[in-house]
């Protein structure tokens, strides 16, 4: 009766997976994840190797395709030369900086101040409030982009700095972020605090925002992505083309007729991917973190 007891029971525990399967799945996940990363990576060095192409070989060796479609035959920077000594893409590239710096400082105060709100205070219509707070995230740009240029324009803020970042200085997706970074902090630390006399901004400059670097760094890290690649707001109002951003000059340089600046183009491309590139690796492990700390997967 035990033996059979002991065999129902053998039967019943599962035998762990070989060795063999294990590391043969570890590689295929590599394999896998490897494809994926040479998939995204393919436009930004094929771009970084066409801008090191003159125009004349970028329009000669376009097609068919040849070795010399993707890898330059003549290496040069003449396109760097003519994109920041002739067509002046420095102006546009610091309106980008501005603009995009003055969009994620304005963005995380907001979204900080607003998301401990919803977490730890406590008012009427909390709820109610931040689900129609959620509501806005799902409204695209171009159902209101000619009431939110007239709003704009009647504040005399057309081709503006303010005009570039102040509309989306409250960031729906920012302040749900921040809100599930707070609701993850022990509410029995604001109660300590609070025995020591401590205030809520202090509560929050102290105890809550130290606590949620990860969030901070993901939202820092998004939201600048967001700006750094606007392109439709500010090609409608900023008019003044001395104020206008890299990517809308960028997008110029293929319209410009009878004068081909496809080197130009991918050098400006290449040039304005570097900051997106540098601040994605810097902040990765934050970025990670603060997702999973944010309970968004």
């Amino acid at each position: 009766m035990a033996t059979d007891s002991l065999s129902i029971a053998d039967k019943i525990v599962a035998k762990p997976a070989p060795i063999t399967q294990i590391r043969r799945g570890t590689v295929f996940g590599a394999i896998g994840l490897l494809l994926v990363a040479i998939f995204f990576a393919f436009p930004i060095v094929w771009s970084a190797l066409s801008s090191l192409k003159s125009t004349d070989d970028i329009v000669k060796f376009r097609y068919p395709l040849t070795w010399w479609t993707f890898f330059p035959p003549f290496p040069t920077l003449e396109n760097y030369y003519a994109l920041f000594f002739q067509l002046n893409f420095q102006r546009a590239l610091l309106n980008t900086v501005i603009a995009s710096a003055g969009q994620v400082i304005i963005a995380v105060v907001t979204s900080t101040l607003a998301g401990y709100a919803f977490a730890r205070l406590r008012f009427p219509l909390r709820n109610v409030l931040f689900g129609l707070l959620l509501v806005t995230a799902f409204i695209p740009l171009e159902v209101i982009l000619v009431p939110l240029y007239e709003v704009v324009k009647g504040m005399g803020l057309v081709s503006t700095y303010p005009a570039l970042f102040l509309p989306f200085a409250c960031s729906p997706f920012g302040i749900y972020l921040m809100r599930q970074a707070f609701q993850s902090i022990p509410v029995e630390l604001d109660d300590a605090a609070r025995v020591d006399g401590a205030s809520t901004l202090k509560i929050f400059w102290r105890i809550a925002l130290p606590n949620v670097k990860p969030a901070l760094a993901t939202l820092v890290l998004i939201q600048f992505i967001w700006s750094w690649n606007a392109y439709l707001w500010p090609l409608v109002i900023i008019q003044d083309p001395s104020m206008q951003i890299a990517q809308v000059a960028i997008a110029g340089y293929k319209s410009v007729p009878n004068f081909p600046l496809d080197g130009p183009l991918f050098a400006g491309v290449t040039v304005v991917t570097i900051p997106l590139v540098a601040i994605a690796i810097i902040l990765q492990r934050y970025y990670v973190r603060g997702l999973m700390s944010s309970g968004i997967r």
